[in-house]
Order: structure tokens, then C-alpha cells, then sequence
């Protein structure tokens, strides 16, 4: 199930932050994307560090920084799998003639690397 999410964007070093606005416990790097985790240890936000490339990469589609500083709105969707977790960015970037949902896929692991404890 999608929950909506507040988004923010840096514009001069291009990162995307998306979250629902709990408090942070813990926080884990995996390649281009940082997930903070609430105190219940449950997925509260995605960051996406180097967003107009992974963005584009990612959904095949030319996402640049101008169109990032435009959303309009933004849901993190979580789904339980048998024995993985997955976890999307749902986008609702403005374009004509009628605004794009990009559904960003947040990539498996390769390496895991905590960042915050």
C-alpha cells in the first residue's frame, strides 16, 4: 500500500529526499539510495543521492533536475515479499500535457552500509 510522503529536493547537489515525518532511528546506504527506518523500525524515508541520473536510469525515462524541483507529489509503496522487502518512490512529476507517475524501484542490496545508528 502506498503512503503519501513529504518530498524535498536539492537543487545544486541534486538529491531527492521523500518521507513520512517521523523521527529517525536508523539509516541504511545501499549504492545511490539512503532508507531511514522510524523508531518502530519501519521504512520512514528514501533518499535518492545523484536523483536525475538514478531517476532516469531507473524508469527510462529523461528525468532532469528542473522536472525533480517541479513535483507535485510524492507515496512510498512497501510490500512484503516471502524473504525481501520491496520498496518503490512514487513520483507525480508535472509535464505536458498531463502530469507523469514514475514508479522508482529503490535497488537490492549489493552492500549495505550504515550510516546512522
Amino acid at each position: 500500500m502506498a503512503r503519501d510522503a513529504k518530498i524535498d529536493y536539492d537543487y545544486e547537489n541534486d538529491i531527492l529526499y521523500s518521507y513520512m515525518g517521523n523521527r529517525v532511528k536508523d539509516s541504511l546506504q545501499i549504492e545511490d539510495f539512503v532508507i531511514d527506518f522510524s523508531m518502530e523500525g519501519k521504512v520512514n524515508g528514501v533518499e535518492v543521492l545523484d536523483a536525475s541520473k538514478v531517476i532516469s536510469n531507473l524508469s527510462g525515462m529523461k528525468v532532469d533536475k528542473n522536472m525533480l524541483s517541479k513535483i507535485k507529489g510524492a507515496s512510498i509503496e512497501i510490500s512484503q515479499g516471502r524473504e525481501l522487502v520491496y520498496i518503490f518512490l512514487i513520483l507525480e512529476i508535472p509535464s505536458e500535457p498531463s502530469n507523469i507517475e514514475l514508479r522508482v524501484p529503490v535497488v537490492a542490496p549489493t552492500q549495505v552500509v550504515q550510516v546512522r545508528s
